[in-house]
């Protein structure tokens, strides 16, 4: 195991008291989750995270009304507008390319609530009961949905059709063998259906329940939460059993730990294990910024 005078071990999540990249990279390998307490700039955040990771542009920030911007690139924005409770979830999941990592950068915490919310998909699934696990790691997830010229645009980093085609078939050839990408232009729309697995293989190679069952069947639309953009279902096209859904969302809930902000803190997690989510709130001031991308080669 990894360890360093910089690390702090509490109950739940490795607490480090300085910035340091390389011991940052080698606990989150370690630990697959950890929160920086040092007094980070921005600066720091964005130094951090181009250390780690290619960062890259969340199809979201195509328009303000989820996310807004808050570097040239696009690749630093706030998180999900609005104060309702999140349920817990693997950002992207339901689309190619999603995150390897996810880093949260706290401007002001809020002064109630707000905390974001972690759960291990790998001790998730090792708590279910064997019928549920072994549904679950035969299980196959097909997340169908629809993306308008300014999405399509922003994830794909194109400004026409036919170089989305081509960036389109660009991606299927970097797939996983458990993936597949079908998807076609309706008008201007783009219309696709994402195949995948309801329990993935982590960048450590261990099995974790990381997906996004939870806050598509638990959060309610809002201005801020396009849900009908995305639906999910079955390989057969058959929707995930709810009572099945309901029952691991209660293993779930036993084994979610929250995040205490504190203005300049760094939360970085393993997005392949760990699912967030975050508390309701009421503070309008809570301000939290995002980055997300792929490990660097070499550098996992």
């Amino acid at each position: 195991m990894y360890t360093s005078p910089a690390l702090e071990q509490n109950s739940f999540v490795t607490t480090l008291s300085r910035c340091d990249p390389d011991v940052v990279r080698e606990t989150l390998k370690e630990q697959g989750a950890l929160i920086v307490r040092a007094a980070s700039s921005l600066s720091d955040f964005e130094a951090l995270s181009n250390h780690l990771m290619t960062p890259m542009v969340h199809h979201s920030t195509s328009t303000t009304i989820e996310r807004d911007v808050v570097n040239n690139d696009g690749t630093t924005s706030t998180v999900n507008k609005g104060m309702d409770y999140i349920p817990l979830h693997r950002e992207g999941s339901y689309a190619p390319g999603c995150p390897d990592i996810l880093m949260l950068y706290c401007v002001k915490p809020a002064d109630a609530g707000g905390k974001t919310t972690l759960c291990d998909g790998v001790e998730l699934l090792s708590s279910l009961p064997p019928p549920i696990q072994h549904f679950v790691n035969e299980a196959v997830l097909k997340w169908s949905w629809s993306a308008t010229p300014e999405r399509w645009m922003a994830t794909l980093g194109v400004d026409s059709k036919d170089a989305a085609v081509a960036k389109l078939n660009k991606i299927k050839l970097s797939l996983a063998s458990w993936e597949k990408l079908e998807a076609n232009f309706n008008g201007d729309v783009l219309e696709g259906v994402f195949q995948t697995l309801c329990v993935i293989p982590t960048s450590g190679g261990k099995r974790s329940f990381c997906n996004s069952l939870l806050i598509y069947h638990y959060r309610k639309a809002t201005a801020y939460y396009p849900k009908n953009s995305y639906t999910p279902s079955l390989g057969d096209g058959s929707p995930f059993p709810p009572d099945m859904l309901e029952e691991i969302a209660g293993y779930a809930e036993t084994r979610t730990h929250s995040v205490y902000w504190k203005a300049k803190n760094i939360l970085l997690f393993d997005n392949s294990r760990y699912m967030h989510g975050r508390t309701g709130f009421t503070d309008p001031e809570r301000r939290i910024l995002v980055r997300m991308g792929h490990v660097k080669r070499g550098a996992s």
